[in-house]
């Protein structure tokens, strides 16, 4: 299984409450609709914790057959049919502080 993360920062005129309420309600569901050939979506939205602080508001995290798909997703996302879910990320997405990571999964151990 091939994971692909996206980890960003919101726009700073946002709340983080905005911006996850957002995500959540409005760009998730968009993506999960527009977007081809993913297997699983999943949003992490950070705890607010008294003795952590985070760099990042949230991450993304999508899983994919094989490269194949995730390729064809990064070529997806220059077509004229990407343009409606690039331009929701930039509502609420500091997409030049955006951190992508792809990676092979290995489960150890799952109960």
């Amino acid at each position: 299984m091939i994971k692909s993360f996206a980890i960003f920062k919101r726009k700073s005129h946002l709340t983080k409450e905005e911006c996850l309420q957002y995500w959540k309600e409005q760009h998730g569901p968009l993506a999960a609709s527009v977007i081809p050939g993913f297997r699983k979506y999943v949003q992490y939205h950070p705890l607010s914790l008294s003795w952590a602080e985070f760099k990042f508001d949230a991450i993304a995290e999508f899983s994919w057959d094989d490269l194949k798909s995730l390729e064809a997703y990064f070529n997806w996302r220059k077509s004229e049919e990407a343009k409606v879910l690039i331009a929701d990320e930039e509502k609420f997405i500091d997409t030049g502080q955006t951190l992508r990571f792809i990676a092979e999964e290995y489960v150890i151990k799952e109960h």
